[in-house]
């Protein structure tokens, strides 16, 4: 019994060491939770984009790290009209001229700042200048501003939205799910130790 009772822990080490892939914290200094807004970290991106791909499922696995502070709201460009034409205006906004670059997604823009492309060193660069930004009193949501001038018609996503519109599975409860299981793995196993001592 103390065997059974010596893996049962065992395993549980295991399950939870392997479970807090998910939940590894980037190491960031984070700024005191104010009366901010959330500062808008926008995503021009196409379906089936590698890179935007990874974009997402970057944001997917450290977003619950930084949503008090952060949101993503993203545009498929690829298949949807409208979010194209809003692309365009915000190339324009932005400056960008170069007809490759114009094209590309994918395109993340933060108040006035852009960066094209991703990769995953990538990130840390991209949230430390959302949460400049949160810190900034002048901050200026670019796009928004834009839409609401413009009146420029677009259909955003949130970022579960998008990981589901790629089928990424959303991490935000895994850590959660995994801890229940392995409760009821161990309370069952506790009960059967227990049990078979007693007869």
């Amino acid at each position: 019994m103390k065997k059974l009772l010596l893996i049962v822990c065992a395993l549980f080490l295991l399950l939870c060491s392997t479970g807090n892939v998910y939940a590894k914290k980037l190491d960031i200094d984070l700024p005191k939770v104010t009366e901010h807004e959330k500062v808008k970290i926008y995503l021009f991106r196409g379906k089936g984009c590698t890179h935007c791909y990874d974009f997402l499922t970057y944001f997917n696995e450290h977003f619950n790290q930084f949503k008090k502070y952060i949101e993503i709201v993203s545009f498929e460009t690829y298949k949807d009209n409208d979010n194209k034409v809003l692309k365009n205006k915000v190339n324009d906004y932005l400056e960008i001229t170069d007809e490759k670059d114009r094209g590309s997604v994918p395109l993340i823009v933060i108040g006035n700042w852009y960066t094209l492309g991703f990769v995953e060193s990538d990130g840390i660069d991209i949230i430390k200048e959302a949460l400049k930004q949160y810190e900034n009193a002048d901050y200026v949501d670019g796009v928004a501003k834009l839409i609401n001038d413009e009146n420029i018609q677009n259909n955003p996503e949130t970022l579960r939205e998008a990981c589901n519109q790629e089928n990424i599975i959303d991490n935000s409860n895994s850590n959660n799910i995994l801890i229940i299981i392995l409760v009821f793995l161990v309370m069952g196993f506790s009960s059967v130790i227990i049990l078979s001592k007693k007869k």
